[in-house]
């Protein structure tokens, strides 16, 4: 009888670990903070105030060349054409690395995705706790620090004339990949708790992961290499508007 109780135990045990590597739940995060979840829902406030006012701009000059453009032989031009928005992609000297540092913030908010991979590549667990550890910590351990430094890069740097036309670009396609880790946030908060299973949740994760890290080291390599990182779909286009004129 004692032998089938052990037989039973180790069987029990042996079913409870491969359940845990199977359906192992998204672990706790920082993300859970209501704090946390508050600054990202004014973020996104913010960032659709400032679309509005940006379009409210924009339309009307649009709707005047429009106009014009129609009543002369000359074929519509855009208000980029006119001279309006900087065409200027190239970055000089210091603004090289001043371009660089305001992806700092989509960095500290999305590495949490990368926590499967850190897993898997022990090394870069390493590394990312001796580079990013100390900043996480103050980031997170402040309240509302991150929509400050949202704030900061959208609205502290828009129209402001005494920063290049280039570093003011980056600031803003930072902000704007920031607002796109907001919605992966919002979800992975909204399931936290539940057993998701971990063949679901680590692609997930790592997908949204390679993506962020993908646009934030495009910028950064072309930053240091002098050129305007504009070529990423939608977020350039909108980080141009949202500059601002020359």
């Amino acid at each position: 009888a004692k032998s089938r109780m052990k037989d039973t135990a180790k069987n029990e045990e042996t079913s409870q670990i491969i359940s845990n590597k199977l359906f192992s739940p998204i672990k706790a995060s920082t993300m859970a903070a209501p704090n946390y979840i508050r600054s990202r829902l004014l973020a996104i406030f913010i960032f659709a105030c400032t679309v509005a006012q940006i379009t409210a701009f924009v339309s009307p000059n649009a709707r005047i060349t429009n106009s014009i453009s129609s009543k002369t032989i000359f074929p519509p031009t855009s208000t980029t054409s006119l001279g309006m928005w900087s065409g200027d992609d190239e970055l000089q000297g210091s603004d090289r690395i001043k371009a660089c540092i305001p992806y700092i913030l989509p960095i500290l908010d999305g590495d949490e995705f990368g926590r499967y991979i850190y897993q898997r590549i022990p090394p870069l667990g390493v590394l990312d706790d001796i580079l990013l550890g100390p900043l996480e910590n103050i980031y997170h351990g402040v309240p509302f620090l991150s929509l400050v430094l949202f704030i900061a890069l959208t609205l502290g740097t828009r129209g402001n004339t005494n920063i290049s036309r280039g570093v003011r670009f980056n600031a803003q396609q930072a902000a704007l990949i920031d607002v796109a880790l907001i919605f992966p946030e919002l979800i992975a908060s909204s399931v936290e708790g539940q057993p998701i299973p971990r063949y679901i949740a680590e692609p997930s994760s790592n997908f949204v992961y390679y993506t962020f890290i993908a646009m934030v080291g495009y910028s950064i390599w072309s930053n240091l290499n002098g050129q305007k990182p504009n070529q990423i779909p939608w977020i350039s286009n909108n980080a141009e508007m949202m500059t601002g004129p020359m």
